[in-house]
């Protein structure tokens, strides 16, 4: 624990301090596929040996990762705030804002700019961290690793509880679960069974005093040490059952942490929802839900016998209730735009398969749909359609407006279909559009010179450190040296992914 709590409080000192982990990793690199092979070879007591050596150095290795990604985190956070901090430093949103390239100002008929000064030399370092294009250090670790965003949430907030701490004045604190941090550290407990730990800690907190807290962080670690994760879960339950018996009445602001409409995995070709509603919320939706479940009901209009289910009726019932508010025009406005159902197909598709379900469209959220499918909400939904013309030129209207008039942006949503950052994932609604070319500078509103950019990756493009190009209708973005000293190009494979 001195040695990590060394690291943490010195990070500035270099790599030197992680020399162990450099070493241990070019050991197992050494280790190639002979010495695997030569496993096999091995009898059931030496094998078992090695086995549990090799989790050992697992537990070890999940460790490191906390430290690493606590680490990351607080350079980009430390970085970012020294960015701003820094006189002088300007975001790109100034309309007084010139060109920091020198190609790039010799192309707009202005004078080369003087090299940097010395504080924006510093200025352009220490904002790196922030210009890098990641919303936060979680998305930069998905990027970086190649790990889930929940594995990158999960390493960081076990970090944040395991971890030693810095006060603000840089004095070194004990981690927040002190023991389990040292059994984490140790290589005694798996990533797993410490964030099962901490799970039954953070539900039990608010229903027991601090003692009761320490005798049950103690049961559970040592609990974890000797045996494997799915009895640590039964363990763990049996805790919270006996620190809380009845269950307590959650309170308003636990309430609302836990409330949501979340968006989960297609199953079985449907699209997959979940809901957690307080009591308000949920009589609003069972009340525009039962519209459609009046028990009287027993025939549809045609007078045959209404097979539907009642969970099946009362999803009609809500999407009925959606269509009533979309078609009402009483929504509020989302990205200039009335809430619509927009559809994009090819013009053939749609004219050339009329009997047939193939050739597809593209929903706002749905994403592919089958021509079939178009065809079938056109009939009862508010449909924009969409026809693209070659290499994604829609409309251009030129220089007649600054803002992005409705058509044009209906244009960019069809073309990008959400923030076009590369690996971006907020959908077209949320998004903002914006000039390539700024407008004062003479670009034009039209959609070539537009693309539609999340509020955070719109602030980001406006530092101009990166560049972006439209080509054949896809916006490509160029990084910024920092970034990807080589500059190469590259585009957003969530909302048109790249082929393999």
């Amino acid at each position: 624990m001195e040695a990590i709590g060394g690291f943490i409080a010195d990070l500035d000192s270099g790599p030197t301090t992680v020399a162990g982990v450099y070493a241990a990793l070019s050991l197992m690199r050494e280790a190639g596929p002979e010495e695997a092979r030569d496993a096999s070879l091995l009898d059931l007591q030496t094998a078992a040996d090695l086995a549990d050596a090799a989790e050992e150095l697992s537990r070890l290795t999940a460790y490191w990762q906390l430290v690493a990604s606590a680490a990351v985190d607080r350079s980009r956070k430390r970085a970012a705030q020294d960015a701003h901090a820094v006189p002088g430093w300007t975001t790109g949103w100034q309309a007084s804002a010139k060109p920091t390239r020198p190609e790039i100002a010799e192309a707009a008929g202005t004078a080369v700019p003087a090299r940097r000064s010395a504080t924006e030399d510093i200025a352009v370092t220490l904002s790196a961290a922030s210009d890098d294009g990641y919303r936060n250090t979680a998305e930069f670790l998905r990027a970086r690793l190649h790990i889930s965003l929940a594995e990158a949430r999960s390493r960081l907030r076990l970090a944040e509880a395991v971890l030693p701490r810095q006060d603000l004045t840089g004095e070194l604190l004990p981690p927040v679960r002190e023991e389990l941090g040292a059994a984490v550290a140790a290589g005694d407990i798996s990533a797993r069974s410490a964030g099962v730990t901490l799970a039954a800690l953070e539900k039990a907190k608010p229903v027991c005093d601090t003692e009761t807290l320490g005798r049950m962080e103690h049961a559970l670690t040592r609990t974890a040490v000797e045996h494997d994760p799915d009895f640590l879960v039964r363990i763990a339950q049996r805790w919270l059952n006996a620190v809380d018996p009845d269950g307590s009445e959650p309170s308003e602001e636990l309430l609302r942490q836990l409330q949501g409409a979340f968006i989960r995995r297609r199953r079985h070709g449907l699209q997959h929802l979940e809901i957690f509603a307080t009591d308000e919320q949920f009589e609003h939706l069972i009340t525009v839900m039962n519209t459609a479940t009046n028990p009287r009901i027993g025939y549809d209009d045609g007078g045959s016998v209404d097979f539907r289910t009642v969970a099946q009726k009362r999803l009609d019932g809500l999407v009925g209730g959606c269509e009533v508010a979309l078609g009402s025009g009483g929504l509020p406005a989302a990205g200039g735009l009335r809430p619509q159902v927009m559809v994009t197909i090819d013009y053939r598709d749609l004219l050339e398969r009329i009997e047939s379900s193939q050739g597809t469209g593209t929903m706002l959220f749905s994403g592919p749909v089958t021509a079939s499918t178009v065809r079938k909400i056109a009939c009862d939904a508010d449909i924009i359609p969409v026809v693209l013309g070659g290499e994604g030129r829609v409309l251009d209207i030129g220089r007649a407006s600054r803002v992005f008039p409705p058509h044009i942006r209906k244009a960019l949503v069809a073309r990008d279909q959400g923030c076009a950052f590369p690996g971006c994932s907020i959908p077209a609604p949320w998004c903002e559009a914006h000039h390539i070319d700024y407008w004062s500078r003479g670009g034009a509103t039209s959609t070539d010179n537009g693309v539609l950019l999340c509020s955070h990756h719109h602030h980001v493009v406006h530092k101009e450190q990166w560049e972006i190009q439209v080509r054949l209708g896809v916006p490509w973005f160029i990084p910024p040296p920092h970034v990807d000293p080589g500059r190469r190009p590259c585009r957003n494979g969530f909302f048109r992914p790249v082929a393999a």
